[in-house]
């Protein structure tokens, strides 16, 4: 009777020490999570990542306008328009084409001009 308590009690402290250990583990491993993400936080790798994540954003909306755009000139069979507003609408299809490829080439130059400038992440190489 008494090696069965024993053995209970050996098993209750020594599950009890494991899960502490367990517990600090964690903990360990989050205060080193953390530490590592505080320094990715002002890695010029992480914030030229969120640059291009950011032109990645502008240059979907460029094409997703230049879509759209381009959808408008699809003529449908029950199309009814008459020849004045097919012109009016060739034009102002053609207006905003000129302006989706000139925002295009501003954020083109813009971005060569800062590529061209030296980055933080280029020096490190």
């Amino acid at each position: 009777m008494l090696v069965i308590i024993s053995a209970a009690v050996i098993t209750l402290v020594a599950t009890l020490a494991a899960r502490y250990l367990l517990a600090k583990t964690r903990l360990t491993e989050k205060s080193i999570d953390a530490a590592i993400a505080r320094r990715l936080h002002t890695s010029p790798v992480l914030s030229e990542m969120r640059e291009l994540r950011e032109l990645n954003g502008v240059m979907r909306n460029i094409l997703a306008d230049l879509v759209e755009n381009e959808e408008l000139a699809v003529r449908r069979p029950d199309d009814h328009r008459s020849p004045a507003t097919r012109t009016r609408l060739v034009a102002m299809r053609e207006a905003r084409r000129r302006e989706i490829y000139g925002e295009a080439i501003l954020l083109l130059r813009q971005t060569a001009r800062t590529r061209t400038a030296e980055s933080p992440v280029r020096a490190a190489h």
